[in-house]
């Protein structure tokens, strides 16, 4: 992570305090160009709007890509991913202290305790995070960024005191719910050196296609992503379509498109953090070179798809030595680690129900994994348990989406005890699943989405997409 200078600090609190957002629609553009030639397209959130937030879109293709979300029929998931993909952005957000990294939370105390200041309300912490196109958003690595979006903010502040003192805002932006059958924008731009300012125009063509490759989900996928977001940070891919890649070439499925003979499930599970644009690969101790080249082989052609990650962390030497490659082709830090102390837990838990599932022995499973657990006798008392509750519950979550007198049963006494938080994990996922899928009895999804909104966003904005957000 590159350090964020005092300067853009000041620039994000003296941007908070004007509260631009008031004034400015997210479709109202201006525009800045850098001593580089190169302009820089500018929307401001906030408001009735969502979060206060500034966005610099550094290529025509990402104003391109919002206008097509804008003008699309219907704003759902979907449109929203292929946005995501075509950014390319600073992004500027104000964010709760739970969502910062650690090392982002040490830059911001040490700046207020520099300028005496105090935290206070919610959305209180600037947070900067950069994003290209096919990339998610992460923090600034790139000292270049942090100076390009320092010289950006100079000239914002300056444009935006000209369009809140102004009566007439007409020369300063353009208003995007305007010029819908435009296929070519005029944006005001502002000319900044370094010293002095001047007034330009910057053109964007309208009619283009997406120029990135865009993912399908389905409903399923959608709401397992919406879920993994509880982390703030964290995306499990294993119900997309990287798991599907990294399945052995002569890898069997059965009638409903499960695996029955693939590699050890770990190989086929990859976390994503995008706070740091790392994806930690996980992996078994084997040496097996085919399976590594077919994970190898699969891995890239997925990346080069859905998005490059900045870091691949792994624990082997066989894993290095196959996928550095592979990270060398494609600009990719290639991290080794002996151990990923996020993921050992669960990959034990899952390797060793997959281990007993294929016939191994307690004493093969406990060879394999190492002392994992206090006994060997324990894996199958401990996996059969899990089983058995994991059952029960998964059958209490069906009867409330099957039988209308369960559910009716279940909303009064969670309603009238207030308990909804107490509700397990595997019922609750299963009914955020329900939710997307399926019509529901009205009480029971009210009673869902609001256990969801509590469960995984710490903000209170309604981030559960039903298909009807405005933009």
């Amino acid at each position: 992570m590159t350090m964020i200078p005092d300067e853009l600090f000041d620039l994000a609190f003296e941007f908070k305090s004007l509260k631009p957002w008031k004034k400015m629609h997210p479709a109202q553009f201006f525009s800045v160009i850098l001593p580089d030639g190169r302009p820089r397209f500018c929307q401001i959130f906030g408001g009735g709007t969502g979060k206060p937030a500034l966005w610099i879109h550094n290529s025509e293709e990402s104003v391109q890509a919002y206008l097509r979300m804008v003008h699309a029929k219907k704003v759902n998931f979907y449109t929203k991913v292929a946005y995501l993909v075509e950014q390319e952005a600073y992004i500027l957000t104000f964010e709760n202290k739970a969502a910062l990294a650690p090392s982002e939370i040490g830059e911001i105390q040490d700046y207020l305790t520099k300028k005496k200041l105090k935290p206070s309300g919610s959305g209180f912490y600037p947070v900067f995070r950069v994003t290209t196109a096919q990339h998610r958003a992460w923090m600034y690595r790139d000292k270049a960024d942090v100076d390009d979006t320092l010289l950006c903010l100079q000239a914002v502040m300056k444009r935006i005191n000209d369009i809140l003192k102004a009566s007439n805002t007409s020369k300063y932006i353009l208003d995007l719910r305007h010029h819908v059958q435009d296929r070519e924008l005029a944006i005001p731009a502002l000319v900044y050196d370094g010293s002095t300012y001047a007034t330009d125009v910057a053109s964007v063509v309208t009619d283009s296609q997406p120029k990135h490759y865009q993912p399908k989900w389905n409903d399923l996928q959608v709401a397992r992503m919406k879920k993994a977001k509880k982390t703030g940070a964290i995306w499990v891919a294993d119900q997309g379509t990287l798991p599907e890649a990294l399945i052995n070439e002569d890898a069997k499925m059965n009638e409903f498109g499960e695996a029955i003979k693939a590699p050890y499930f770990p190989e086929m599970l990859a976390v994503f953090d995008e706070a740091s644009g790392e994806l930690l690969f996980m992996e078994t101790s084997l040496s097996d070179k085919d399976l590594y080249g077919n994970i190898t082989k699969s891995l890239m052609s997925v990346i080069m798809k859905q998005g490059r990650p900045m870091t691949i962390r792994v624990r082997n030497d066989a894993t290095e030595a196959l996928l550095s490659g592979l990270c060398s082709k494609l600009n990719i830090t290639l991290d080794r680690r002996k151990s990923i102390p996020e993921l050992d837990d669960f990959r034990c838990d899952v390797h060793a129900q997959w281990m007993e599932s294929q016939g191994f022995s307690e004493e093969e499973i406990d060879h394999e994994l190492g002392k994992v657990f206090e006994t060997a006798e324990s894996v199958s008392k401990r996996l059969k348990s899990d089983r058995e509750r994991t059952d029960m519950l998964e059958s209490i979550a069906d009867s409330l989406v099957e039988d209308p007198a369960a559910t009716e049963e279940f909303v009064r006494y969670v309603d009238g005890k207030g308990i909804m938080s107490l509700v397990p994990d595997v019922v609750f996922d299963n009914l955020v699943d329900a939710v997307m899928l399926f019509d529901i009895d009205p009480s029971l999804e009210k009673l869902v989405k609001e256990e969801f909104r509590r469960r995984y966003y710490e903000d209170g904005y309604d981030e559960f997409d039903d298909g009807e957000d405005e933009y």
